[in-house]
Order: structure tokens, then sequence, then C-alpha cells
């Protein structure tokens, strides 16, 4: 009888830690305080920092410890976000261009588990790193892989400059040097798009999006959103439906990260800020 007994409270316990579902924050290492990207598999999330780190990508658990620090034959200008394809190769998008004086971007791609690291070198039309006002000198911090192809979602201008669009570039996913092709755009009012994934047996891409401003000229005020789109044209991902949830608002956040870890849940993570030294990842229901 008390076999069972206790054998029915393990069963409990078990079904109640199923049910809870994975960590709801994990909060990062110092080393990635400025966590700019993330692709899960397999339990384990594999993080970037934004610029001013090397060309590393950090593995993490479920709690956030590292367990495997990865150096890539890349350079490191500005890290934005980070995609996988289905044979485990990681995309890392060395894209970053806010004052938009790049004259090309690259997104490198590597194999944990093999030597080397490719280059993909593109430009988007007319780009002549003349500044961002200028046409075709755009700021990118989301990237996706789907079908030998990778999909860019440009970044919008902060601070009432920009009108709040993003345009969706793609290229080849294979190394190389590129003129991007642009697909589409769409209109996100009062945000600025900072990181995307994409569930191709769900047919689901997800952006996060914010915006930032100074209230009375001197505090820092910010609203973010988790923006899902589905029911697109194949290759159209912003002619979808567009659902848009709230991430933050009011406290100063920036939601540079996500992606899928199931088919309930995603993460979403948010850079280290004056208020919040470290980093962290969000659990964040579908």
């Amino acid at each position: 009888m008390l076999f069972r007994t206790l054998t029915l409270l393990l069963s409990f316990v078990i079904v109640g830690c199923r049910a809870a579902g994975p960590p709801k924050t994990i909060r990062l290492s110092p080393a990635l305080t400025e966590a700019s990207g993330l692709s899960i598999q397999g339990g384990e999330f594999t993080w970037h920092n934004d610029s001013g780190d090397g060309p590393y990508t950090f593995t993490t658990d479920e709690a956030g410890t590292i367990i495997r620090q990865d150096t890539l034959s890349a350079t490191a200008l500005d890290y934005e976000d980070i995609t996988q394809d289905d044979w485990g190769n990681l995309y890392l998008g060395d894209f970053g261009n806010n004052a938009g004086r790049r004259p090309d971007q690259r997104i490198f791609r590597y194999h944990p588990a093999k030597p080397g690291t490719d280059s993909i070198v593109f430009t988007y039309p007319r780009q002549d790193g003349g500044g961002r006002d200028q046409p075709g000198n755009y700021d990118c911090e989301a990237m996706v892989w789907h079908q030998d192809t990778l999909h860019l979602f440009t970044k919008d201008q902060l601070f009432g400059r920009g009108n709040s669009m993003t345009y969706h570039f793609r290229l080849p996913a294979k190394p190389g040097r590129y003129v991007a092709e642009l697909v589409d755009s769409l209109r996100l009012p009062r945000r600025v798009v900072t990181a995307a994934a994409f569930d191709a047996e769900q047919g689901e891409l997800v952006l996060t999006a914010y915006s930032f401003k100074m209230l009375a000229g001197f505090w820092p005020s910010s609203a973010a959103s988790l923006v899902t789109i589905t029911d697109f044209p194949e290759g159209r991902f912003l002619r979808g439906k567009v659902r848009r949830r709230n991430l933050s608002w009011f406290i100063p956040t920036q939601f540079e990260a996500v992606d899928f870890y199931d088919d309930q849940w995603l993460y979403v993570g948010s850079e280290g800020t004056k208020l919040r030294k470290l980093a962290v990842g969000k659990r964040k229901r579908r």
C-alpha cells in the first residue's frame, strides 16, 4: 500500500512538472549581457551578443548555464540575429547598420560539430553607405531560414524618424556575394522589428518589435510587442494575418531575440539594462 501511494505521488509530481512547462525565466551569465539572438534546438539555447563582443556564440541549458562556447572564423561588427536550417547549420547575421554607413553586410554559416565558417556577403538595392536617410541603407535585426533561403526583416529608425515599416528581403542560404531581393513590406505602427523566428510546420512567423522614447526629455520609456503572422502565401510572410500582443510597457526593455521552444511555448530574450544588469529569456505562450 505504501509503495502504491508513493508511486501515485511521484506520478502527480511528474505530471505537475510537465504541466508547468519549461522555466518561466532564464537568467543569463554576465557573458551574455547583450543577448541579441536566440536559436533553440533539443532543449539547448544558442545565444550571441550584440556589437562589442567577439565572433562567439554561447549555448546554455534551460537554467541559463553556459555549456559550450563556439568561436567562429569571422569578423564581429554588429551581430543581430541567429537562425538554424534543417541540417543543424547556424546562420549568424552580422548585419546591424544603425547609422547606415556600412557598404555591405555578412551572414556567417557554421556547424558546431564541423570546422570552418562560410560567409554570405550582401548589399541591399541602392545601398551606398551614405547614411540611414539615403535609400538602400537599411538596418536589420531579424532573420529566419526557410527552404534554402534566408529571409530578412529590416528595422526602421526610432525617435520619429521612420514610418514604422519593415521590409522583407531574401537571399540564398549559401556562400557567395549577393544583392538582396525585396519581397514585401509591412507597417507596424509605433514599432521597429528586432528579432524573428519561423515554424514551418505550423506556418507561423513571430517578430519582436519595440519603441523607445524620452519622456519629458530625460526619462527613458519603451514598449514592446510580440507579432505573430499566419495564413500567408508561400514565402510572402508579411501578407498574412497579423496578431500583436504586449510584451512590456513603460519600463525600458530591449527584446532582441526570439525562438520557438515547442508547440506550446516560445522564448523572447531581453538585453541587460541599468535597472536589470543581466539579460534574461522569458517564456511566452504561443
